[in-house]
């Protein structure tokens, strides 16, 4: 059969054209990047437990040394702990300061409509061109997967029998796939292609976001701050640990006047 041809290699693509090779399809990942990773720590991403066993079992590994699994996520309004949510094995849900076990409604500060209930999984965060390189890796050992870096995708044509892809880079070259994935972002290329809108509204929101090392008073939580009680604090900010001491820190900014 001929390949499935996946355009985008960030870790949607990288993690599709694994998932195929691991029940037998071929595929053709076309890479508008050079091939390799930049390193920007305040760059990162979130996995769910069920999603980094699945990038696990496709083989990225290293994921744990290279990201931290929060011990808990706390809210906090001024100086007020509104939320303490522990995180991991053993736990059961979320506590609330000033409560006994009941979970209390916060309604306008966002975070409503929270039960307790089963434990909480601890989600992996990590910077993102860490597991970029892992699932990199991974596509370099699958001989089901073929990378094609600087690789940029300008014409598609389909059939009734597959899809035909021209890509430009140091040499122009035409392909043929059974199917075609699009994984190239809210920018897609091959949706711009192929005419498909991409209806929704746009939330119009700046952030000012660093990495840096740091001692915060929460070792291994995450923390939403709304109003914080400082000076030019800015309407929220929140901070993420990654491993080593290193913080992920968000602001909101306000908007453009």
């Amino acid at each position: 059969m001929d390949p499935v041809i996946v355009v985008g290699a960030g870790p949607v693509g990288l993690t599709l054209s694994l998932a195929l090779a691991a029940q037998g399809v071929p595929c053709v990942l076309l890479d508008e990047g050079p091939g390799t990773e930049e390193v920007r720590l305040a760059r990162t991403v979130v996995l769910r437990e069920d999603t980094a066993d699945l990038v696990g079992r496709l083989g990225a590994v290293h994921l744990e040394k290279d990201g931290l699994r929060w011990s808990g996520w706390r809210s906090m309004r001024r100086k007020q702990l509104v939320r303490d949510v522990p995180l991991g094995p053993g736990h059961d849900g979320s506590r609330d300061a000033g409560t006994s076990g009941d979970v209390r409604d916060v309604g306008d500060f966002g975070d409503a409509d929270v039960r307790s209930g089963p434990s909480l999984s601890a989600p992996l965060h990590i910077p993102q061109h860490a597991l970029a390189s892992a699932l990199r890796a991974a596509v370099a050992a699958a001989p089901l997967v073929e990378l094609v870096p600087l690789s940029r995708v300008d014409t598609l044509e389909q059939d009734r029998d597959g899809v035909t892809v021209h890509t430009k880079g140091p040499g122009t070259t035409w392909w043929r796939g059974s199917y075609l994935v699009g994984c190239d972002g809210a920018r897609s290329t091959v949706r711009k292609l192929l005419d498909i809108r991409f209806p929704g509204r746009t939330a119009v929101e700046r952030h000012a976001v660093a990495a840096l090392r740091a001692e915060l008073p929460w070792p291994g939580e995450a923390v939403l701050h709304r109003q914080p009680p400082w000076r030019g604090g800015g309407a929220e900010v929140s901070a993420r640990p990654l491993p080593d001491g290193v913080w992920r820190l968000d602001w909101l900014l306000p908007p453009r006047g």
